[in-house]
């Protein structure tokens, strides 16, 4: 068993997306808000799967989205955050850092491989060649 399909394949429209739709996708999530991407395409009228309704709004309808060149300011706090964090520790986007801590499962199974590992070495183990290993 797996999942249902998340669209009809038959009936939706793929490429570029018209200014109709843009508008509807608009008019919809205006008045309704960002919900349930599923079944947005069926309530707004439109052709168009639910992921490709979502990445469309995400990627260029959002009013926040910020498009052309950074400014002098976020070029410095891009280069300044870089240079604490690395290149994993910046989404520049939000200008906060990814990973927040020890808590982050990456973090967390990280300790556990290095605990563990610490534990193997600490254990001696005699041979019949008479020597001592660490492993």
């Amino acid at each position: 068993m797996g999942r249902s399909p998340c669209c009809e394949k038959a009936h939706t429209n793929k490429g570029a997306w018209t200014k109709e739709e843009d508008e509807r996708l608009i008019a919809h999530i205006r008045v309704h808000g960002e919900g349930c991407w599923r079944s947005l395409p069926k309530a707004a009228g439109l052709l168009r799967c639910g992921k490709s309704c979502r990445l469309r709004w995400i990627n260029y309808l959002r009013p926040d989205l910020k498009r052309g060149n950074f400014t002098e300011e976020e070029d410095e706090l891009i280069i300044k955050l870089h240079s604490l964090l690395g290149n994993k520790g910046v989404d520049p986007a939000t200008h906060r850092p990814i990973r927040e801590g020890p808590t982050s499962s990456a973090a967390v199974s990280f300790e556990e491989k290095s605990s563990a590992s610490e534990e193997e070495t600490t254990t001696t183990t005699t041979t019949t060649g008479g020597g001592d290993f660490r492993t």
